[in-house]
């Protein structure tokens, strides 16, 4: 059997095909973070009041270049998660265990990796695009604000481990195990169309002309298409002529269900010469995404591969592992942020904090606390530099910069501060990049 983790690439990476979710922000907003900036269009994406902001006074539209494209990896608070997934393997198809290799490799399992497998390993990738073009924004006099359309697409995966007894068959002299890999994945594009403007009724100028500044209100409107699919594969299921990839592919297609859902963010901007205020209300109707089954109909399946495998999901179901069925909810999350500014806007300190926390399709939990400090030149060379802390979940620190040149490419990267050790080298457990192209002030 080949190694497990190269063919788990090789079963997903066609997956990077078809359209998915930002599971990182895209662009100099992985540095900037989610708050309103006018020194990026995109932050119509997060708070849909910030259409009036993006927009310089005396001008019409503004719009992305070429989009951008990251990539995001993720990796467990395991070390050496890959290689001993590998060992495992190696392992387990002996074809003829004598009773001390197995007590020796029973006992090393569950003694050194089992907890680190089951309870703390997995890898997740994420990869997205923004559409060229996009965001597209510009000013109607006609309806008295900024109008934006956007687009992205991308992919995110995740492997973990479902962890389970190793005894050896005493007629086969061979291992048994139920262990597995589980991969959950999601695939979708996203578009948005979004309206902000300025909030001129007398009843709110009279407080608002006094302090100095303007009140922005905005809407936006999202139509989500959703591929949600999970599969098992268990490590003693694979014969020796089956290709993994190719099966890792046929059943996460085969489990795949795909749905459409238009969610609603409501933003609000409080913006004076050299300050502003934010609050984002993202998703407020909730919309609802279902998984692709497992379990249904094993004894049809097209491999034998595929055979063995379903009925493994169905053991771990048993034992309330996972769900065979399963809806992900799009759930509502408010963020409030603020920003000191030059009033020139070149420069800029901001900070952003997500009130609720939420799941991602996949399943793991976000609410994200964030800083940043940033310098633009619409010419020849910015900066900028961040930190972001997930308060839940993986609870990881993420330190971030970003550099833009010729006022129209941005460079950002990411990386976590917690870190594992891989093959006797540190490395940081979370790692992202980041290639954007947009007009700027």
């Amino acid at each position: 059997m080949k190694k497990l983790i190269p063919l788990l690439v090789g079963g997903i990476l066609p997956a990077l095909s078809h359209a998915a979710p930002v599971m990182t922000q895209p662009a100099s907003l992985l540095t900037l973070g989610t708050g309103a900036t006018p020194q990026t269009g995109l932050s119509v994406m997060y708070n849909p009041a910030a259409g009036e902001t993006v927009i310089e006074e005396g001008e019409k539209f503004r719009w992305g270049y070429l989009g951008s494209i990251g990539l995001a990896v993720e990796l467990g608070d395991a070390d050496d998660f890959g290689d001993d997934v590998d060992q495992l393997i190696s392992d387990l198809e002996e074809d003829t265990v004598t009773a001390a290799k197995g007590d020796e490799v029973i006992n090393n399992y569950n003694d050194n990796i089992r907890q680190k497998l089951g309870d703390e390993g997995f890898i997740k990738v994420d990869a997205h695009v923004v559409a060229p073009i996009a965001p597209f924004s510009f000013r109607s006099e006609t309806l008295g604000g900024v109008i934006s359309l956007d687009a992205m697409a991308g992919v995110t995966v995740k492997a973990s481990v479902l962890d389970d007894d190793i005894s050896v068959n005493t007629v086969t002299d061979e291992f048994e195990t139920n262990t597995a890999v589980y991969l959950k994945s999601v695939q979708y594009t996203t578009i948005g169309l979004g309206y902000s403007r300025v909030i001129n009724q007398p009843l709110i100028t009279q407080f608002t002309d006094p302090l100095g500044g303007r009140l922005l209100a905005g809407v936006r409107g999202n139509l989500y298409n959703m591929s949600l699919s999970k599969q098992v594969v268990g490590l003693l299921s694979i014969d020796e002529d089956d290709e993994l990839s190719d099966v890792i592919q046929d059943d996460i297609d085969s489990n795949e269900k795909s749905s459409t859902a238009v969610g609603v963010d409501l933003g609000l901007i409080w913006q004076a010469d050299n300050y502003h205020v934010g609050f984002t209300w993202r998703n407020i109707n909730e919309p609802e995404f279902d998984y692709g089954s497992l379990g249904d109909n094993c004894i049809a399946k097209d491999s034998a591969t595929s055979v063995s495998n379903c009925f493994t999901a169905l053991y771990f179901a048993s034992q309330e592992r996972l769900a065979l069925n399963e809806t992900y909810v799009m759930t509502a999350q408010t963020t409030i942020d603020a920003a000191l500014n030059t009033a020139n806007k070149r420069w800029r300190l901001a900070t952003s904090f997500d009130m609720q926390p939420i799941r991602d399709p996949i399943g793991d939990e976000y609410q994200w606390a964030s800083v940043s400090a940033a310098y633009v030149s619409s010419s020849i060379i910015g900066g900028r530099i961040g930190l972001s802390q997930n308060q839940v979940g993986s609870e990881l620190t993420m330190l971030s910069a970003g550099l833009s040149l010729f006022g129209g490419m941005n460079l950002d990267v990411r990386y976590s501060l917690d870190q594992i050790n891989i093959d006797g080298e540190t490395v940081p457990r979370a790692f992202g990049i980041n290639l954007g192209f947009e007009n700027s002030f």
